[in-house]
């Protein structure tokens, strides 16, 4: 069943709430395991973006108005979050009315360290036919080393999955996001 706006920015908020408070509470061994992990995930991010730049993905995007940017209703997750809020840092406002809620009118309000899996490493036939081989073969080196990455925090938090953070917290009910498994 979809959710309403109202609903999604509901969940959104309480799930934000959530997350601030449990991360306060965290203890430093686990804080470090977190900036490092996410240091991690933010360098590949910007590598791996580095070949969409290549293949002038920005304006093949212009092309078709960013068609792929609209599937992206549920893509955040608790690794992007924490990208923001470890440093202390507020996420940007999304707008659940919108297709993808960080999507605006001059683009996606994330930067690439902290935007989606899904965002970062889905290239479309026109950026991928723009790639030579040698970069193709690399970006999906990247891509599974980011992957990785990702489904370390799978392992390691409750809230944590690649389905998107506010389809996770619907499954998590009350269980904290941040409950080691």
């Amino acid at each position: 069943m979809t959710k309403s706006i109202d609903e999604n920015f509901d969940l959104w908020r309480k799930s934000l709430a959530r997350i601030k408070e449990e991360l306060r509470q965290l203890p430093d061994d686990e804080r470090s395991w977190l900036a490092e992990h996410l240091r991690q995930v933010q360098q590949l991010q910007r590598q791996i973006h580095g070949f969409f730049e290549q293949a002038d993905g920005a304006s093949r995007c212009l092309a078709c108005n960013g068609a792929c940017c609209e599937k992206g209703r549920n893509h955040l997750t608790l690794v992007n979050l924490l990208g923001f809020l470890l440093t202390g840092t507020e996420p940007p406002e999304p707008d659940f009315a919108a297709t993808c809620p960080f999507l605006t009118a001059a683009g996606c309000c994330l930067d690439v360290e902290r935007r989606p899996f899904n965002c970062v490493t889905f290239n479309c036939e026109a950026v991928e036919d723009a790639l030579d081989e040698a970069s193709r073969a690399a970006f999906y080196l990247q891509e599974r080393r980011l992957r990785q990455l990702y489904e370390a925090f799978d392992r390691r938090y409750a809230g944590s999955s690649l389905r998107g953070l506010l389809i996770r917290a619907e499954r998590l009910g009350e269980r904290p996001f941040l409950d080691r498994l």
